[in-house]
């Protein structure tokens, strides 16, 4: 399903009131009975009321802001923030996840079951590190105008993410063999920066455009007038 707040065409800061006033908005333009045999105003119609019936509920809508559940309320898998491992120890990651107490330990197994019952002999086993993900928060300007982040990952390392021009909320960047070492010469895994864009103070994205609300008086609206106003790139 499409994000709620772009399907009632609001923020992600708007109000209880805002959001109502703007699925009766949609709801009026695109009711069934406005639109008999019309299935994909119904269509539009059922959308406009799944976004409204999540955004109304308080706890829903916090848990969606949150991530903790998707558009459709279903539960969303747990992610990792890579502040949350900053302090973390910085070995015995691959191991942990896979419910040993060291990665020597892990070593040891793979040993055995795959080098034969001679102890810590590879074999020749090899395999590919794993993936690992995180959740990078981006200002909207970033996201728009394009931008270079650095993050430090749980063992001290650090990476450069290059956000790129136009990047979307919950856009998902993959970087290449920056996860996880792998086993015996084998590959590293990859690294999976999710975006979350956070919301401007003026400026709305709709689709690939920019809209921001100017205050203009009475008179430059009756007469007319030329104002300044502001875009993304300043």
């Amino acid at each position: 399903m499409k994000d709620p707040y772009e399907t009632l065409g609001v923020s992600r800061t708007a109000t209880d009131k805002e959001i109502s006033d703007a699925f009766k908005k949609l709801a009026r333009k695109f009711h069934p009975d406005l639109h008999p045999g019309d299935k994909e105003a119904e269509a539009k119609f059922k959308e406009v009321s799944a976004a409204n019936d999540l955004l109304k509920d308080k706890e829903k809508r916090r848990r969606f802001d949150a991530g903790e559940i998707d558009a459709s309320g279903a539960e969303r898998p747990a992610q990792h923030f890579y502040r949350d491992f900053a302090d973390g120890p910085a070995h015995g990651a691959h191991a942990a996840q896979d419910g040993f107490a060291s990665n020597e330990e892990l070593e040891e197994f793979l040993a055995r079951a795959f080098g034969g019952a001679g102890g810590r002999r590879t074999g020749g086993f090899r395999a590919r590190g794993q993936d690992v993900s995180y959740v990078l928060p981006v200002g909207f300007l970033e996201a728009v105008n394009g931008a270079t982040r650095t993050i430090t990952l749980p063992e001290g390392r650090t990476l450069q993410v290059t956000i790129p021009e136009g990047a979307e909320d919950r856009q998902m960047l993959r970087l290449k063999g920056q996860g996880m070492p792998g086993f015996g010469g084998g590959p590293a895994g990859d690294a999976y920066v999710e975006l979350h864009v956070e919301p401007h103070r003026f400026f709305r994205r709709k689709d690939n455009n920019i809209h921001v609300d100017i205050p203009v008086t009475l008179k430059e609206a009756v007469l007319g007038a030329r104002i300044e106003v502001p875009t993304i790139g300043g």
